[in-house]
């Protein structure tokens, strides 16, 4: 494969990891202090510039080393990745159809008096209550079976961890604010891994 093709690919995914690997740390951050976190509104946003630098920075200093080991690539793990972010496009255009920005921040979270959350009970999240987390963790693992690159992995491995973590969080806050209403919804749709062999009935969204 040619050479500027490789660096480019490696380029999306330096850049792709800078922007929102540091993601989860934030709103680990976040929810396990939503109530402290919440007397600041939206003023605790600031809180995701020491964290984005940091990390940032990181990863910026050891690219090197972040590329230095490959697993073998192969035409198979090449469609692989390719199929995976194809499917990250797709689960972004559906949450982009049933979320507004100021809610995808989540303003809601932060400031639920001043950005009422609403419920939506349609589309993607009649199907997956976290599309979004699906989408960063696929975009990782897509990006890493393109890239072959080991360090790559390793991001991917750390980013679905934190999620794994992040989810029930927020969930938990999520039942403090629906009740009962969540509670069903968690019965009725799987967190991360939709059930492909029945309808999911839509409930609530979070």
């Amino acid at each position: 494969m040619a050479n500027w093709l490789i660096s480019a690919i490696d380029g999306v995914a330096l850049v792709y990891a800078i922007l929102f690997f540091p993601a989860p740390f934030f709103w680990l951050i976040m929810h396990t202090g939503i109530h402290f976190w919440r007397r600041f509104g939206n003023r605790a946003f600031w809180m995701a510039l020491p964290i984005w630098g940091f990390i940032g920075a990181g990863l910026v200093l050891g690219r090197h080393t972040l590329f230095a080991e490959r697993v073998g690539r192969n035409p198979l793990s090449w469609f692989m990745g390719l199929l995976l972010l194809g499917i990250v496009v797709w689960i972004d255009r559906q949450v982009l159809h049933e979320f507004s920005v100021r809610r995808l921040v989540g303003m809601p979270e932060l400031s639920p008096a001043r950005y009422p959350g609403g419920v939506v009970r349609s589309g993607i999240y009649a199907h997956l209550r976290h599309p979004r987390y699906v989408e960063y963790m696929l975009t990782f693992l897509g990006l890493a079976l393109l890239t072959g690159a080991v360090g790559i992995f390793l991001l991917a491995i750390v980013t679905i961890l934190l999620y794994l973590i992040v989810a029930p969080l927020e969930e938990r806050e999520l039942r403090e604010h629906y009740g009962a209403d969540y509670e069903a919804y968690t019965r009725a749709v799987p967190r991360f891994v939709p059930r492909l062999w029945r309808k999911a009935k839509p409930q609530m969204s979070t």
